[in-house]
């Protein structure tokens, strides 16, 4: 009970910052970004394109951790895509930023709940986002911290949405340089409060 807790909980946060920040129109989230340029090609939901784009990502995270496949993985990026939707419709109306401040607040609150919802749900150890499961495989493969495992899956996305036309700026960098250090941070936190718990 206790790690679908954490595995909603999470994936809810992670979501609803996605959201702060394309909301922010500051420029997305590197992975989201690219998933923004997708949707305008190819006319479908952002969700949708964050989902397709995870599928992919499940096959090249495969070959980095030398290991099959997780295709359960595509119900975490399946139930992200979905919420991300949700969420975008449902604050459409709400999160609209009046000024620079505001928007860079936007983007501020966004990076801080995605790292946050990052660090919780993951500790449920049930299938997490490919692109998540991404930075932990460069974690892993290179011996890298997870911050500098983070900076370096975000300057992959960021690669890959240029080249589809993504949505990017500045506040794609706040994300991509910031995100690293807001899961730093928060990871060993909630990973102390859920071994408690359990």
């Amino acid at each position: 009970m206790i790690r679908f807790l954490f595995y909603s909980i999470g994936l809810l946060c992670l979501s609803l910052g996605v959201s702060f920040v394309i909301h922010a129109n500051m420029g997305a989230g590197p992975w989201d970004a690219l998933a923004v340029g997708e949707s305008r090609l190819f006319h479908l939901t952002i969700g949708t394109c964050i989902f397709l784009n995870g599928c992919i990502l499940i096959g090249v995270n495969a070959f980095l951790l030398k290991e099959r496949p997780r295709w359960l993985a595509a119900l975490s990026i399946f139930l992200i895509g979905q919420l991300v939707d949700f969420w975008l419709r449902v604050t459409e109306a709400v999160l609209i930023p009046s000024d620079l401040m505001s928007q860079i607040l936007f983007v501020l609150i966004g990076t801080t709940l995605i790292g946050l919802g990052i660090s919780i749900y993951l500790q449920a150890g049930l299938p997490s986002s490919p692109m998540d499961t991404l930075m932990m495989a460069l974690h892993h493969r290179f011996g890298l911290n997870l911050n500098h495992a983070r900076l370096l899956n975000e300057a992959i996305a960021i690669t890959l949405a240029i080249t589809a036309g993504g949505s990017i700026g500045i506040g794609t960098l706040i994300v991509a340089c910031t995100l690293g250090s807001v899961i730093h941070f928060f990871y060993p936190i909630i990973e102390r409060m859920y071994g408690k718990l359990t």
